[in-house]
């Protein structure tokens, strides 16, 4: 009993949880995943599908007059002419879906990084306004023994009072948003908030450096966008020859036939007669919607363009501003912080100066951490445009 309260005591605290960890959680208890295979798995089936050879058809009839019995196989060939088209177009169709699952996967992944670093940035405004908080209570315990040896007025030992009161609200609302940021992640990667391990907090929030991530190939939008409109082109061609009249083989058998002493065999070809209509209808609507996926393909083309270079450019500018928040005017606002209270405590300045400095210490905070999260919500758009996941 004993080892087991010394184990308990001595237990490690839980590992803290990585984008990476987060991911992997989302994978495991989401069903994305399932979702995106069954979609690759219709697709894969639908290129088999178009290459099946169609059965035959099989009559068999009894009749009043001479020969009787009939037996007769009916095998269309017209799909020789289409099957080659089809199985294209359902390969394209195939490629597509495998492009449009990189983007919703790449998608998903956007979800949970933007998640992951919201609850960074909302601890990180946590700690913020607790580190405040115990600013703004060593300012009122110098602030009484200022008043009490006569060196301030009861008002300015109000004020000091009533900015701490005031960063106790700031410290309920801290707390609130974080609980919020955090039950979101544990929603999205399929967890209870009771049972999300700490974050952290401290893998790539902000750039190390200049941010450079290598493209290659074409953007899964432009993929799916092309595979798109070949599988409207193989859908035209086929459509174009099954205007085509093609032969279908019949073969059988007849008996009871007096005048015969055995069965005679049956051989013939069946030709479809376009009578009512030559299938231009069917022909014009397939070419009108390849036509349009050509040219969505190339207006997707162009979007994508544009959209790589704004995210590129994002990403460049978040990252600068991030890397320029946290190195250079965080620890500033902390020197002039502690430069303020150091002057009070002296009896140097008067309280308002403090509270200025807090105040635009907390600002500077909170402009570093609001920059971390654009800088992550940039690095998330560019990776669902190039179809990333960690």
């Amino acid at each position: 009993m004993i080892c087991l309260l010394v184990a308990s005591l001595w237990q490690a605290p839980p590992r803290p949880l990585t984008l990476a960890d987060a991911w992997q959680a989302a994978l495991a208890h989401r069903s994305v995943t399932r979702i995106v295979n069954a979609d690759i798995a219709g697709a894969t089936a639908g290129v088999r599908v178009a290459g099946q050879v169609p059965n035959p058809s099989l009559s068999a009839s009894y009749t009043g007059s001479v020969p009787r019995g009939h037996l007769l196989v009916d095998q269309p060939l017209s799909w020789l002419l289409t099957r080659g088209a089809d199985r294209d177009a359902a390969r394209a169709a195939l490629a597509g879906s495998r492009a449009d699952s990189a983007i919703r996967m790449a998608r998903f992944a956007g979800e949970v990084r933007r998640a992951f670093y919201g609850a960074v940035a909302a601890g990180a405004r946590s700690r913020l306004v607790d580190a405040q908080q115990s600013i703004a209570d060593s300012l009122v315990r110098i602030a009484h023994r200022r008043y009490d040896a006569g060196d301030i007025s009861r008002f300015e030992a109000q004020q000091v009072e009533l900015e701490a009161r005031v960063q106790s609200q700031a410290v309920l609302v801290a707390g609130e948003e974080l609980a919020v940021s955090r039950g979101m992640l544990a929603s999205l990667t399929g967890q209870s908030a009771a049972d999300l391990p700490p974050l952290d907090e401290g893998s790539g929030a902000g750039p190390a450096g200049p941010d450079s991530i290598p493209i290659s190939g074409q953007l899964p939008a432009v993929t799916a966008a092309v595979q798109d409109s070949a599988a409207a082109a193989g859908i035209a061609t086929s459509a174009a020859r099954a205007r085509i009249p093609f032969p279908s083989i019949e073969a059988g058998t007849e008996w009871s036939d007096p005048a015969e002493s055995h069965a005679t065999a049956v051989v013939g070809l069946a030709i479809p007669v376009p009578l009512w209509n030559h299938g231009g209808s069917q022909v014009a609507e397939a070419r009108a919607r390849a036509d349009r996926a050509a040219a969505q393909t190339a207006e997707t083309r162009r979007a994508a363009r544009q959209q790589l270079e704004e995210a590129q450019i994002r990403v460049a500018s978040a990252a600068a501003r991030a890397e320029f928040a946290r190195d250079s005017l965080v620890p500033e606002g902390q020197s002039l912080r502690d430069r303020a209270l150091a002057a009070y405590r002296a009896g140097e300045t008067g309280v308002v100066p403090v509270l200025e400095a807090i105040r635009r210490e907390r600002e500077l905070e909170l402009s570093a951490i609001d920059a971390m999260v654009a800088y992550q919500g940039a690095i998330a758009s560019l990776h669902e445009l190039i179809g990333v996941v960690p």
